[in-house]
């Protein structure tokens, strides 16, 4: 099964990525580059991703632009609309929280600097959404969808996408400069950790309504603009904001911030109510569903 292949490449890479992480986040390091170790396993997991399905697409049948939902008609007016309602859904979050003391307004850096950051942050915001989006609302989902029908294929992809997520934070742990072990085997702790429950929770929350953007409407553009939204909002947040670990309850646990607390689960209901109500007020969008993910 072509799903199964898929599932012990993306697991094999994970693992690889833990392996090599460490060594190649040091080496930079001794090299003069400041890069935070979380940024190296993103970047090491993405490029072997990249190679391996360049190198397996027709063999694991990964689909076309069409397939995955890339090439879509109405895909600007999607993305739009993605943007407004994550925009709107995350900053309901954002505004619980400010409420709440857990994030206080504060300019990290004079103007011009700020702007020029601002503008980084919206770039990656959209090169990020692009490229998670692809992976797993786009390929994961497809193919899995295929071999497991609908709900098992969101289920399965999903549960993928929050599990990397929460590896991906094992790297705080800083254990440098030559304990790779130690820190590989660090990358894998958060999953045994009570803390790091909530924010599961939460991007499985957060990856079950992209996959039911994806799913309604037959594009991946609405989940972009989505996921794009809450990505720009939390990298230009931390500029203009002093986003705090207190109160836990409220802020979630880790980062993302919000994902996991009480603020987050707003941003969600906010979110999916928004989603809700656009699909129901534009009837092209639940027209165009009626085979969503082609197989």
């Amino acid at each position: 099964m072509r799903t199964l292949r898929l599932l012990v490449l993306v697991l094999g890479l994970l693992a690889v990525t833990a392996v090599t992480s460490p060594w190649i986040a040091t080496a930079l390091g001794a090299a003069g580059f400041d890069f935070k170790f979380s940024r190296v396993y993103n970047r090491v997991f993405e490029v072997l991703l990249v190679i391996a399905f360049l190198l397996g697409w027709r063999r694991l049948d990964l689909g076309s632009a069409t397939d995955i939902g890339l090439r879509h008609a109405g895909w600007l007016r999607d993305l739009r609309w993605g943007l407004v309602i994550g925009a709107l859904g995350v900053g309901a979050g954002v505004t619980a929280a400010m409420l709440g003391g857990a994030m206080v307004p504060r300019l990290r850096y004079d103007v011009a600097k700020t702007i020029a950051l601002a503008a980084a942050a919206l770039l990656g915001a959209f090169i990020v959404a692009v490229g998670e989006e692809a992976l797993f609302r786009g390929v994961l989902l497809r193919r899995f969808t295929a071999d497991m029908g609908r709900t098992g294929g969101v289920l399965l992809s999903t549960a993928i996408y929050a599990i990397v997520h929460a590896l991906r934070s094992g790297g705080s742990r800083e254990v440098f400069p030559m304990a790779g072990i130690e820190r590989t085997l660090g990358l894998f702790a958060p999953l045994g950790d009570a803390d790091v429950l909530p924010s599961l929770v939460g991007l499985f929350g957060l990856g079950l309504l992209l996959a039911v953007a994806r799913q309604r409407t037959g594009s991946l553009w609405l989940p972009i603009g989505i996921h794009a939204a809450f990505v720009a909002v939390f990298r230009v947040g931390r500029l203009l904001l002093d986003i705090r670990g207190t109160p836990v309850w409220l802020i979630g646990p880790g980062w993302p911030p919000l994902i996991g607390g009480a603020g987050g689960l707003i941003a969600l209901v906010a979110t999916s109510a928004l989603l809700a109500s656009a699909l129901r007020r534009h009837a092209q969008w639940p027209a165009a569903a009626r085979n969503p993910v082609k197989a």
